[in-house]
């Protein structure tokens, strides 16, 4: 309790990251709204999120009109201060194998003692990505998903992204990958404290596949470290796998 109330004092947000925003009322809004309508534009902007499409998107008639697939607020506790997890969907292009694009909009919220809300700055989660930018082997739905875990404090969550890529249609070869990051709130913004890559394959064109994983392993106590284990397979399954530790030192992790 003590604690909390200390971290109450200690979180500052700035006014240039306050909104008079009501969450569930901006979730209707947001399904509610028409494709490529002006109260969809207002309910990106009310949220401070980049207009879809975004910077990274086609620019065919069809960007205009991108498809909301879903809306979701997610109980975070990143600061301790019931912040939420926000993260819009959308499709543009759907269906146009050269455009087709998915957009993510993503933010993290915390409500503050006067009824506003906290826009945590920093680290932008969103992102756009063609949907032909996927890994050849077991693509998942998303460029990217998110993970809340428990990592640096006790009872405080981090998100984890989980971010995939890949070409598939190159006649030089298809390449594969996936990589994954932990983000941290400290203070009113959002820190990225590490990354590692999961896995990479590349297809030569003759056929021979050259793939290397990253396995990542939690410590049991906070401040978790974080183990990783690269292999790089050939002729057999594993080659002279590497490990590497990290902990966390100076609002970040860093190899021991």
């Amino acid at each position: 309790m003590i604690a909390a109330l200390i971290f109450a004092a200690a979180f500052v947000c700035p006014d240039d990251q306050k909104l008079r925003l009501d969450l569930k009322e901006w979730k209707a809004a947001m399904l509610a709204a028409k494709r490529g309508s002006d109260e969809q534009h207002n309910a990106l902007a009310a949220l401070r999120f980049q207009s879809v499409p975004g910077d990274n998107t086609p620019e065919a008639d069809c960007a205009d009109k991108p498809v909301l697939e879903g809306v979701e607020l997610f109980e975070a506790n990143l600061t301790g201060q019931k912040d939420k997890l926000v993260q819009a969907r959308f499709r543009v292009c759907k269906g146009d194998k050269a455009n087709e694009t998915q957009a993510l909009r993503i933010a993290v919220p915390v409500p503050l003692a006067d009824g506003q809300l906290c826009k945590l700055e920093g680290e932008d989660l969103s992102l756009d990505q063609r949907a032909s930018d996927r890994p050849c082997e077991n693509p998942g739905k998303l460029p990217r998903t998110l993970t809340l875990i428990e990592l640096t404090q006790q009872g405080r969550k981090v998100v984890r992204t989980t971010d995939q890529s890949g070409s598939c249609d190159d006649p030089a070869g298809n390449a594969s990958a996936v990589k994954t990051a932990f983000f941290e709130a400290q203070g009113p913004g959002l820190k990225k404290i590490f990354e590692t890559p999961l896995y990479d394959s590349t297809t030569q064109a003759q056929g021979r596949q050259l793939i290397a994983r990253w396995k990542l392993s939690l410590g049991k106590t906070v401040p978790k470290e974080i183990t990783v284990q690269r292999c790089v397979e050939g002729a057999s399954e594993c080659e002279a796998p590497e490990v590497h530790v990290y902990a966390r030192a100076g609002g970040k992790y860093v190899r021991k």
